[in-house]
């Protein structure tokens, strides 16, 4: 960690207190945009920017195949096909670090088509193009499993990367998998995607309803052993019933690692005030997404619709529970002024003409807010460290009608050869 014995300030960042170095004067709200944003610079110097979801590994795989010989992510793909004519592109190293990126989590996605199918293959696959794609660039960023490792790298000038699994589909409603995973360097599981899977509700209102509101008993037990093994729970696509149950569930503090404000753009994907009134009850976070659907409910907007949702979070969770998960390469329209990863100082130096938000509350929206979430995620998993790995398998009936095409063990089963 990054500390200086220099001030009188005790500040607990990812579990453990230091000294922290004094914040600077607040820069005027009256200051121009070009000292505001000379400004923003300045504390994403002082403080670790993270970013709660990119879907770049996923664009690999639909125009690269998951081939990386053509592929450098330390390349400027402003510059390259078919990057460069994509609406989906607006990630690469080059841009990270002109936005000041201290930590990227990679969504590890695998479509709701591939549910009941091969979708452990795809996720694995996907989680080995993503770290294939690290270490094409060590000088760059280093995959992180730890708060405190994320941390280390900030005070090294290099990024760190980290995995989240983007749809609960992909554990095949297995508590081994979700055991797997963990050792594989995975940190967040989103519970579901577009889809319900057989023990979590998502937020969609189409195709085959779910087989209980919110989550089922075996949906609360994944939510326990995940708290187990130390994975954050995730909600960015989870119905509101689901946020109730797991909020009831989990002894962590959660996420939503891509959302955004229901009470600005009435649409279920976003997140509703009384659930955000409970995520600070709960200690968690809604990192906020930069996708102009779910901000404006249209095809359009600005980088001050982002703001405003980041203040309606603030409202009604506090300062303490908001964070940023803008979704680039998974996302065709951004704000205008935040096209790609390269535009983060320009949202702190709007956030900067706001005489409301101190420079410390600023922190914690780049990224302090995150390290506490995950810091006290693992120490939760510490405290559980004597319980034994869940042995419960999900009921039959929630699943033999819709996934025929599995191996059934019998009892019978005893000859191998």
């Amino acid at each position: 960690m990054y500390c200086r014995v220099v001030a009188l300030v005790v500040v607990v960042v990812a579990g453990t207190v230091c000294w922290a170095s004094p914040l600077p004067v607040r820069i005027s709200p009256k200051a121009s945009h070009r000292e505001r944003l000379r400004a923003a610079r300045e504390l994403l110097k002082q403080s670790p920017l993270i970013d709660g979801h990119n879907d770049l590994a996923w664009n690999v795989r639909m125009f690269l195949h998951n081939k990386l010989h053509s592929f450098n992510l330390s390349t400027d793909l402003t510059r390259e096909k078919p990057w460069m004519n994509s609406p989906f592109s607006h990630t690469d190293l080059p841009r990270l670090k002109k936005g000041q990126v201290a930590a990227q989590l990679w969504s590890v996605y695998v479509p709701c088509e591939a549910q009941y199918l091969n979708t452990v293959q795809l996720l694995l696959e996907q989680i080995d193009v993503v770290k294939r794609m690290i270490a094409t660039s060590p000088r760059d960023t280093v995959l992180v499993r730890s708060s405190s490792g994320i941390m280390e790298e900030f005070r090294r000038g290099r990024m760190s990367s980290l995995l989240g699994v983007e749809g609960g589909h992909g554990l095949a409603s297995s508590m081994g998998v979700v055991r797997a995973l963990y050792d594989l360097g995975v940190r967040y599981v989103t519970l579901t995607h577009k889809c319900h899977t057989p023990w979590a509700e998502c937020s969609e209102r189409d195709g085959l309803p779910p087989n209980t509101p919110g989550l089922t008993p075996y949906g609360k037990e994944i939510i326990r052993e995940m708290n187990r093994v130390g994975l954050m729970v995730d909600l960015s696509h989870a119905s509101a019933a689901t946020a109730h149950d797991v909020l009831r569930t989990s002894r962590a503090p959660v996420i939503f690692s891509h959302s955004a404000a229901r009470a600005i753009c009435n649409i279920d994907r976003n997140v509703p005030d009384d659930v955000l009134s409970l995520l600070a009850v709960n200690g968690g976070l809604v990192m906020v997404s930069f996708y102009s659907a779910f901000l404006t409910c249209n095809e359009t907007a600005a980088l001050t619709d982002v703001v405003a949702h980041i203040n309606h979070v603030r409202t009604m969770a506090g300062a303490d529970h908001v964070g940023l998960g803008a979704g680039y390469d998974g996302i065709n329209r951004t704000p205008e002024g935040l096209e790609d990863v390269s535009r983060y100082p320009e949202l702190f130096a709007e956030l900067l003409k706001d005489p409301t938000w101190s420079l410390q509350d600023l922190k914690k929206l780049a990224g302090l807010n995150l390290l506490r979430v995950f810091s006290k995620v693992e120490q939760v998993r510490e405290e559980l460290a004597g319980e034994k790995p869940s042995e419960e398998i999900i009921p039959i009936h929630d699943i033999d009608t819709r996934w025929p095409c599995r191996y059934k063990f019998s009892s019978l089963d005893h000859t191998r050869t």
